[in-house]
């Protein structure tokens, strides 16, 4: 299977379970690390690793507290927890894990996504324009030569609304965000962006995690889809902005 068609399939996977969980979700606490467990019921296990015994449970619609987490032989997460007095060991995939507060750092990246978008607007070269109405209400553009080159905005005067931006070019996310992240592994995101305010795999795909830049002072979302491949450390794979919060649809 070719690297593109991969890339693909994570996209559809995110996309897909995104909009599965779309409902509004309670917020979490302010503070420390919380899990909220987005399909029930689920496998409690004995010990942080695949092969131990486990109860499957079924999972309050809350958030429970994280107080630890642990990586096993293959560098997947494991969140230790206790639910409805049974303590035990949640893995990653199919758990929204809020992590630290709204960034400021998104909200940096975001005056320089407006600087471009604004001139994307003025004279869009490379990108094709669509008002077909596909998006009700939304003009299109559209990245010549990539499938993942795309934003979406709403129009009316002189007021611009951002819906949805994705790239997983080198060039585009250095135009746009000022700094290239497309290819990069967690740890150096981390370091250029700090802590996220949550973190995800997908139920079908724990090689996929996605980390979420929630802005403080607008309803925006900074989006990082990671992918890791033969056992290697994950990798940026394509970078997204959207209005609202975490799995909000938009």
């Amino acid at each position: 299977m070719s690297r593109k068609l991969v890339l693909s399939l994570a996209v559809l996977i995110v996309v897909l379970w995104s909009a599965s969980i779309a409902a509004s979700y309670p917020n979490p606490p302010s503070s420390g690390q919380w899990a909220l467990v987005l399909e029930s019921p689920i496998r409690l296990y004995d010990e942080a690793d695949i092969d131990s015994g486990f109860s499957e449970i079924d999972v309050p619609e809350r958030w429970i507290r994280v107080p630890s987490a642990v990586r096993d032989d293959d560098n997947y997460l494991w969140y230790k927890v206790t639910i409805d007095g049974e303590t035990g060991w949640l893995p990653q995939n199919g758990v929204l894990l809020k992590m630290g507060p709204k960034s400021q750092a998104a909200a940096n990246i975001y005056r320089k996504f407006i600087n471009a978008r604004r001139r994307l607007m003025d004279r869009p070269r490379g990108w094709d324009i669509d008002t077909s109405g596909e998006y009700e209400g939304q003009t299109v553009y559209r990245l010549r030569g990539t499938e993942f080159g795309e934003l979406r905005v709403i129009e009316s005067g002189r007021r611009v609304e951002d819906v949805y931006f994705h790239t997983d070019d080198a060039g585009v996310c250095e135009e746009f965000f000022g700094m290239n992240l497309i290819g990069l592994s967690q740890p150096s995101v981390r370091k250029k962006l700090g802590t996220p305010t949550m973190r995800q795999s997908p139920p079908e795909d724990k090689n996929i995690n996605i980390l979420t830049y929630e802005l403080p002072d607008r309803d925006i979302t900074l989006v990082i889809t990671e992918r890791r491949y033969d056992g290697r450390e994950g990798v940026v794979e394509f970078v997204s902005l959207h209005r609202g919060r975490t799995n909000e649809p938009y």
